[in-house]
């Protein structure tokens, strides 16, 4: 993925993040900002366990741990 690319996926995490704390479901927080409704389920379970902390850039080829699926 290209460095414009991973500043656009931040951004829309930065996003649902803020939509989160307003309150709002993943699905809707999925339709806002179109993205799949897997994505914002796994962000809003991210986001519940430490708030808003935008992840740090994982570094090639290692596997970040804030991405584990349960």
């Amino acid at each position: 993925m290209t460095g414009a690319g991973r500043r656009r996926r931040e951004s829309v995490r930065t996003q649902a993040a803020e939509l989160f704390e307003q309150e709002d479901k993943p699905s809707e927080v999925a339709r806002r900002l179109r993205v799949s409704p897997k994505s914002a389920y796994h962000w809003h379970q991210l986001w519940r366990e430490g708030g808003h902390r935008p992840r740090a850039p994982a570094t090639r080829g290692l596997f970040c741990a804030s991405f584990r699926v349960a």
